[in-house]
């Protein structure tokens, strides 16, 4: 089994995360190829148009819940895809181990969904792409490393550069969806700090 180093710790060769994170790889795959077949075929646009977020108002009057979950699997441009797909190759890499393939596939998709209600809330634009879930493992990610710096560990991890520098890029360029990006951080946080709190109160009762 090869070794190849992720950004944020871990082993992401091809071997290895098809045996410790096939959910990750899963989950790439669907979505390069969900991009390559509207690429080929002509249909970005209108895959867009049809499954994107829109406002929650346009979702609730029209019945097209669908919007919620299809919004996390389409991309607006080749760069768009790949960018995200490099990050949760590392990011998901990462975290299945850990996590394991349930917990994760839950985890990931429930973020995703979350993020595209409050993307629908708070935004009156149509909304696309893998980011928002992808935030949320940057979140638990964080959260975790940041317990690590604070307890005197040191950590090799590059995901406090990488969230900041994902933050500015979000702020600077009007494009990118702020609201997916950063509600998608809050709630990866705040469930690696439930999870952590669970961890510590089971320690305490025994």
């Amino acid at each position: 089994m090869g070794y190849y180093p992720g950004v944020f710790g871990g082993n992401i060769s091809i071997d290895y995360l098809k045996k410790k994170a096939p959910v990750t790889l899963a989950i790439i795959a669907v979505n390069l190829t969900i991009f390559v077949l509207s690429y080929l075929f002509g249909y970005e646009r209108q895959l867009i148009l049809l499954g994107g977020m829109a406002p929650i108002e346009l979702v609730l009057a029209s019945g097209e819940y669908w919007r919620f979950f299809t919004s996390m699997f389409i991309h607006s441009g080749a760069m768009h895809v790949i960018f995200n797909m490099i990050i949760l190759l590392h990011s998901g890499g990462y975290l299945e181990p850990y996590m394991g393939q349930k917990n994760f596939a839950v985890f990931y998709l429930l973020s995703g969904l979350l993020v595209s209600f409050f993307s629908g809330i708070f935004t009156n634009a149509l909304s696309v792409g893998a980011s928002g879930a992808i935030f949320a493992l940057l979140g638990f990610i964080l959260y975790f490393d940041l317990q690590a710096r604070k307890s005197g560990h040191k950590t090799s991890s590059l995901i406090l550069p990488l969230v900041v520098i994902n933050m500015i890029i979000t702020i600077i360029i009007p494009r990118v969806s702020f609201i997916g990006h950063f509600s998608g951080l809050v709630i990866g946080y705040l469930f690696a700090y439930y999870r952590h709190r669970s961890i510590l109160d089971k320690i305490k009762t025994h």
